[in-house]
């Protein structure tokens, strides 16, 4: 059950690194298409993530003598780790759900005042939380599960951020030189 909770908060986290990773950065006016494709890529981020910590931890039980040890030693570490994760993910919900209300005021306090320090602290909070829940981990497999982990979800807005700022400038540049060849469509219809 452990597993499946910390699953669940890394989809979350994926959908919202997709769509922090796109705010602000498309220049066209109709954007719901463009959130959910952030969203979308988010999500599937998250899925190469849990694929690659699952091929992971397959590995070291195939090759850990002390798989019993080990299995109790993992959900250990992780159990530890909900200790953080949970109440961050409830504040984070709970401040997205203030976004329902129909208040612009409520909306934008909600995001300068909650949202933006959420995201600012999420790094720092998953390094605690990952080290929180190996720190009296009994083998060093755990340990080096936990770092890999770590090391996954923190690359996962890091590598949206670089696809987003890649697709920002493809979509400005073709704005740019739609803009540049509209006087010369204008000037041969003269």
């Amino acid at each position: 059950m452990t597993l499946l909770i910390l699953y669940s908060l890394a989809c979350l986290d994926g959908l919202l690194c997709g769509c922090r990773t796109a705010m602000g950065r498309c220049p066209f006016i109709g954007l719901r298409s463009y959130y959910a494709r952030a969203l979308v890529r988010g999500f599937v981020a998250a899925q190469l993530a849990s694929l690659a910590a699952w091929i992971a931890l397959s590995l070291v039980f195939l090759l850990t003598p002390q798989r019993s040890l080990l299995e109790a030693d993992l959900g250990s570490a992780a159990r530890r780790m909900l200790w953080i994760f949970l109440p961050y993910a409830a504040a984070v919900l709970s401040a997205l759900a203030l976004r329902l209300l129909p208040s612009t005021d409520i909306r934008s306090a909600s995001s300068v005042f909650l949202l933006g320090p959420f995201t600012a602290i999420r790094p720092f909070l998953m390094f605690a939380g990952v080290l929180f829940g190996i720190y009296s981990a009994r083998l060093p497999e755990t340990r080096l599960l936990g770092l890999f982990v770590l090391a996954l979800m923190l690359s996962i807005e890091a590598i949206l951020n670089r696809l987003a700022a890649h697709r920002q400038s493809r979509q400005i540049a073709d704005l740019v030189s739609s803009e540049r060849a509209r006087p010369a469509k204008l000037e041969k219809g003269m």
